[in-house]
């Protein structure tokens, strides 16, 4: 009797044993699912907050992109969508897109069954305050009449006004007065092969040695932000590889692109992205 009681408490026991473990793995395999959906989660707000991930604006598209470089949306096929890019343009681009119309080039994607419609467009002019590099002479002013301008050594390029003041436009591996604007102290003398100063040949062929400044200057920019409506065909086009539309004014513009993703099984429309955050 002692022992068929014994084998029946370690029946009793085992089953026991056996069913913490079960429980045991439920449980941690619950809170092993819920630290990956809390990780899902945190990533997907993160992306939302950092501007790289838009949420659709119906069931039938989405939306994803870098707003400092590109937009990416997609569409199912036999559906449409309301896309939007943008670029940055120069001023007289700018004044031509708020006062004529512009030449929207689709037949490419018309061929290929998709529907075009140009909806509108709008320009946003804004000026910032951007650091250059100056240097100045006196000795260097130009009087009336005359036309010589002095060059520096080192390779360095400087855009000289008329009374002596010079704006480093570019140094070795840099071009572009804002783009060396944005060079500290320590890069630019390292552009400049290790110096503080820029040699330049001045009047009566005197050397002179010109200690660069910093300096901010506003500058005026334009973006310019195109919207037009793409429908998609009813069928799977998968051939057709790249296939581009543009609205342009004058050849200047934003251009488009159409592929299609053959392991989604819906076409994809991409084009510039840029906004203020960008400079």
């Amino acid at each position: 009797m002692r022992k068929n009681t014994g084998s029946l408490l370690a029946i009793v026991a085992s089953i026991a044993l056996l069913v913490l473990m079960v429980y045991g793995c439920s449980n941690k395999n619950k809170e092993s699912a819920a630290s990956e959906r809390q990780a899902i989660s945190e990533q997907t707000a993160s992306r939302v907050a950092n501007g790289l991930e838009q949420n659709p604006a119906s069931g039938n598209e989405s939306h994803w992109g870098d707003k400092c470089r590109m937009h990416f949306y997609y569409i199912a096929p036999g559906q449409s969508a309301s896309v939007t890019f943008e670029t940055e343009v120069d001023a007289a681009t700018a004044k031509i897109a708020n006062e004529e119309e512009p030449t929207v080039q689709k037949k490419d994607l018309e061929a290929l069954g998709y529907s075009v419609s140009y909806l509108g467009r709008s320009v946003d002019t804004f000026s910032l305050n951007l650091p250059v590099w100056t240097v100045s002479e006196p000795s260097f002013a130009l009087k009336d009449n005359e036309t010589l301008w002095y060059h520096p050594f080192g390779g360095a390029s400087i855009d000289w006004n008329r009374n002596g003041e010079g704006t480093i436009t570019s140094v070795p591996g840099t071009m572009g007065m804002f783009a060396v604007g944005k060079l500290t102290r320590d890069e630019l003398s390292k552009k400049l092969g290790g110096s503080n100063t820029i040699s330049i040949r001045g009047p009566k062929d005197s050397i002179y040695s010109l200690t660069p400044t910093q300096k901010e200057i506003p500058k005026e920019f334009h973006i310019l932000s195109v919207t037009i409506d793409i429908r998609a065909p009813e069928e799977n086009i998968k051939g057709g590889g790249v296939t581009h539309g543009s609205v342009l004014w004058k050849g200047k513009g934003v251009e488009f692109r159409r592929e299609y993703d053959n392991k989604n099984n819906r076409y994809v429309i991409s084009g510039p992205a840029k906004s203020r955050d960008c400079f």
